[in-house]
């Protein structure tokens, strides 16, 4: 059982890392505007996905500075 616990403790660990990684969250955020770019997104779309990714990249420095 201790097992059990240990191992989903590092899941939970390695996926905080993956999803407050400011490299990744900046690499979506180019990702976005190449798709508004290409005209797969309009305008209202980019906004609304860019305002989710620019918070998650501000909760990302919350978390890396432990205040999260």
């Amino acid at each position: 059982m201790l097992l059990i616990g240990w191992v989903l403790r590092q899941v939970l660990a390695a996926a905080e890392r993956e999803y407050y990684d400011p490299a990744a969250i900046q690499r979506e955020l180019i990702a976005l505007e190449t798709r508004l770019e290409d005209g797969e997104i309009d305008e209202a779309e980019f906004e609304r996905q860019e305002d989710v990714l620019l918070d998650r990249l501000e909760e990302a420095q919350q978390w890396a500075n432990g205040t999260l």
